[in-house]
């Protein structure tokens, strides 16, 4: 029209140029919106079922800020643009104020949808999703003030508009909301700060790229990303804990359970091709496994009677179908013997010598399953992403999903994990290894290479300037040399600080702590003692694994109970493994008890349980749980009795001022 002023509005020439606007109008705004919610639509089974494909990565621009439930809020927010932006002008300009009010009305709606559904993966986008559009709704209002101030000093003279707004100047309605817009801007600022570092707090696996949690997704045709191969006997406990950690770990993995997810024991090698990832927890009889020791419940109660003929080597038939199916591996080896772990190359003998060179000597993925949580982080960690130096075939949860098949490696980390924090001593310390002590040495020294501020000393008599002695411990502990059970007394006499490292390697010595000569009376003195805290480091391209506990003072410790023998005894030394249980719930002092199973008993006297229903608590009180019979637990469950009494009472006690170090070797 610019250029063809001639042109009057409402003449025979401006019909045609009326329909081309409203075809170019169709054509690109409303067109752009109809084909993105389209491309969205296509891609809604794909994404429901994190099954990636062709069109879910040419349109990732379109959904991939946004939760699953939520992947097509884009078309929403476009379709909330091109609406402020331009449809709202097709209201005549005589009802221009009527504009004002509908895109605020728009705005209003629009910014309280955002703060209900919340539908970026980010709660830092969600927070800033709200302020953007609250300022832009203050903006609006202002407007509105601004037309209805300008419309009475037009239309009513002598009339002053602070009778009706309560401003009697145009300016102040700007500066009030130029002020209001950098309030609301500063406040939701800080509230997306605080938010994000809150949500970082939370346990949860993160990429070290982006400081996010990866995007999940599965092959066409498979449902699950991992399946965990195992024999009931030594290793449903662990696959148990394995499952559920990395489902609290990486939020949105699917892990097929044989007690969770097996409806038909016929057809494993279904479930097996369903499957992305497969874990061999590798435990004692698992290579020799011919039946599993009974059926999920679920199946039980609904068979009338056993299957007619003896299951075959279900374990073996896992192994043998991941193997014909080229399906990748992790290998997850148990520690402990008495929950049937052994030897890499004693579990290798059990295994059958056709399968031994495609399970051993492929340089699959593997790791060492330990009982101690902050060393099971570490093992999910190599399940979840592989590290370069752990294998070379790139066999881990993450990538093998089709978002990461492009990648070689992919670094992660969890918030609050001890490897990302800077580590350093704050004053100058000297440690002893004393040359009666085989082994103390090279610990020493590695400990030296990783940290600041350390000095190693191995003299044979102890220096004036020692600040601490190590006691490196394994099977010839105090049996190669007498004088280090002497030095060690003397230590204790003198109120010197001793780290203690209990070698958990087999093939370095390592034994149960319980083995180890002598160790016994020492410990009854108070130098086990101890809460646990971790610092893990990597070593000459091993990673050790330190969990390092000080008792200096007794300001911050509950009392401690003490044994017989007048030192301080393990708060969960009347419980057991894998023994029914009763848990009093929660903290509170009148809270009920139900019956459990304890998962774990933690170094620093805290114990992990499961209750019946599913639910699990960690580092709990071992006052709060007890150890007793499936009746009695059932029948003090239902009388919700106090079994406080059944407890060992904590006994104040000066604290030692020992301090102890587990070391542990992953391969």
């Amino acid at each position: 029209m610019r250029q063809d002023a001639s042109v009057e509005c409402g003449t025979d020439d401006h019909g045609p140029i009326t329909d081309l606007a409203i075809g170019l109008i169709v054509l690109w705004p409303v067109g752009s919106l109809v084909l993105f919610t389209s491309l969205l639509a296509a891609c809604y089974k794909s994404l429901q079922d994190k099954t990636p494909n062709a069109l879910t990565r040419a349109t990732a621009f379109l959904h991939r800020e946004y939760e699953k439930t939520w992947y097509w809020w884009e078309a929403i927010e476009l379709a909330r643009k091109l609406v402020l932006t331009g449809f709202v002008l097709l209201i005549p300009e005589k009802n221009a104020f009527l504009r004002l009010v509908v895109a605020t009305l728009i705005c209003s709606c629009y910014a309280v949808a955002l703060a209900v559904v919340r539908p970026y993966k980010r709660v830092g986008d969600d927070v800033l999703a709200v302020a953007t559009s609250l300022v832009l709704l203050l903006l609006f209002l202002g407007t509105n003030w601004t037309t209805i101030f300008l419309g009475i000093e037009e239309r009513y003279q002598g009339v002053d508009p602070a009778d009706v707004l309560g401003f009697g100047n145009l300016n102040v309605i700007v500066d009030t909301m130029i002020g209001l817009v950098a309030v609301v801007l500063v406040f939701f600022s800080i509230g997306a700060v605080v938010a994000a570092r809150r949500v970082a707090k939370i346990p949860t696996i993160r990429l070290v790229s982006t400081k996010q949690p990866p995007e999940l997704s599965v092959g066409m045709g498979l449902t699950w990303h991992l399946f965990n191969s195992h024999i009931w006997s030594t290793g449903q406990d662990a696959v148990a804990v394995i499952k559920n950690e990395l489902q609290q770990l990486l939020p949105g993995i699917k892990i097929f359970l044989d007690v969770d997810d097996l409806e038909d024991i016929g057809a494993l090698e279904e479930y097996i091709q369903r499957s992305q990832v497969i874990l061999f927890f590798l435990s004692r009889g698992y290579f020799r496994s011919k039946a599993r020791l009974s059926l999920p419940p679920r199946l039980r109660r609904t068979l009338a009677s056993p299957p007619a003929p003896p299951a075959p080597q279900n374990c073996l038939r896992e192994i043998r179908s991941s193997l014909e199916k080229d399906k990748p591996l992790v290998l997850v080896q148990e520690a402990d013997p008495d929950k049937g772990g052994g030897t890499l190359q004693a579990l290798r003998a059990e295994c059958p010598e056709d399968l031994q060179p495609d399970i051993f000597d492929k340089d699959w993925p593997l790791t060492i399953w330990y009982r101690i949580a902050e060393f099971q982080l570490i093992s999910l960690k190599i399940i979840a992403e592989a590290p370069w130096a752990t294998a070379s075939r790139f066999a881990a949860v993450l990538l093998c999903s089709p978002n990461f098949s492009d990648k070689t490696s992919l670094p992660l980390h969890v918030s609050g994990e001890p490897e990302s924090q800077s580590l350093v001593f704050a004053k100058r310390c000297t440690l002893w290894a004393s040359p009666a002590n085989a082994g103390a040495l090279e610990l020493a020294n590695e400990i030296a290479d990783a940290f600041n501020g350390l000095t190693i000393s191995t003299t044979d008599a102890r220096p004036a300037n020692a600040t601490h002695m190590l006691l490196y411990l394994n099977e010839d502990s105090f049996v190669t040399d007498e004088r280090l059970a002497e030095q060690v007394k003397q230590a204790r006499e003198d109120r010197l600080k001793i780290v203690m490292a209990h070698e958990n390697a087999l093939d370095l010595g390592g034994c149960p702590f319980s083995n180890i000569a002598e160790a016994g009376d020492l410990i009854s003195g108070g130098i086990g003692g101890g809460s646990t805290s971790l610092a893990r480091r990597s070593f000459g391209g091993l990673s050790r694994v330190f969990a390092m506990s000080s008792r200096s003072s007794a300001e911050t410790r509950e009392p401690a109970a003490r044994d017989g023998s007048g030192g301080e005894a393990k708060a969960h030394a009347h419980l057991c493994l894998d023994q029914p249980a009763l848990a009093q719930w929660g903290m509170g002092a009148d809270e009920l008890w139900f019956p459990c199973r304890i998962l774990s008993l933690r170094h620093d006297g805290t114990v992990d349980v499961k209750y019946d229903d599913g639910n699990i608590e960690r580092s709990k009180l071992a006052s709060r749980v007890v150890n007793c019979t499936p009746a009695e637990a059932a029948q003090r469950a239902i009388d919700g009795c106090d079994a406080s009494s059944s407890v060992s009472v904590s006994v104040p006690g000066e604290a030692s001022s020992s301090t102890s170090v587990m070391v542990k070797h992953q391969v």
